[in-house]
């Protein structure tokens, strides 16, 4: 039997390290082979790990939506699209929280449809965020579902609204540095508003008013697993 996972770019692109290497001076097969386990090795198991679970997610998925049985994603040029897009992606990261947001991505490639230009934009803002961004984003998006700022919120009579995200997600703003890196990117991305969170404004109910933009909310179901969305419908 053909084994499915032969013949993969990260073969291609390890034989042509491979070769780079054994071209240099005074470098000889061991260095060759050290490079290949650590490096080859390693991206190879990420790729068809990340396979091999998206293919079981889709699976699973079949009795609740059409679009995923097989003979519709073959013809699915937008699902093939972002899942060769997302399989380079998931080859250069550990991250197992980025992993789920690409296998998000390509499930809802699949379920879903969009203009082919956003789509290429959307795939492109997840190989430049974390998991941290996302976490964010999703806290903008309804700040009143955290029990945490709306105490927080309610508890103030002015200030601004990093304190009741602090309150929220106190891990993600431990450090001011991260924290003003993660927030200035959603909104240089277009993905929130971010200019507010700093700036002082009246305590309670508008501190918790969403701050996300119509992309934010587009990329944001984009990235989100449909199987979560379902069981909300």
């Amino acid at each position: 039997m053909t084994d499915p996972f032969a013949n993969r770019l990260e073969d291609v692109l390890n034989k042509g390290i491979k070769a780079g290497v054994s071209m240099l001076p005074v470098v000889g097969s061991p260095l060759v082979e050290m490079l290949t386990f650590v490096i080859g090795d390693p991206a190879q198991e990420r790729r068809d790990d990340f396979m091999r679970d998206t293919f079981e997610r889709l699976s699973k998925l079949q009795e609740d939506f059409e679009q995923v049985k097989p003979e519709n994603l073959h013809a699915n040029e937008q699902f093939q699209a972002t899942f060769l897009q997302a399989i380079r992606v998931a080859s250069t990261t550990a991250s197992q929280d980025k992993k789920r947001m690409l296998q998000n991505a390509i499930i809802n490639s699949a379920i879903g449809s969009m203009d082919e230009n956003i789509r290429h934009i959307f795939m492109q803002m997840i190989d430049e965020i974390t998991p941290m961004h996302a976490v964010l984003l999703s806290f903008l998006s309804n700040p009143k579902a955290h029990p945490a700022a709306v105490a927080k919120a309610k508890s103030m009579m002015a200030g601004g609204m990093v304190r009741v995200i602090e309150a929220a997600l106190p891990d993600l703003t431990s450090d001011d540095t991260i924290f003003d890196r993660v927030s200035g990117d959603l909104g240089r991305l277009g993905l929130a508003d971010t200019g507010w969170f700093k700036a002082m404004m009246s305590g309670g109910d508008s501190m918790l008013q969403p701050r996300i933009t119509n992309l934010g909310k587009s990329f944001l179901a984009f990235i989100s697993a449909p199987e979560d969305k379902k069981s909300d419908d």
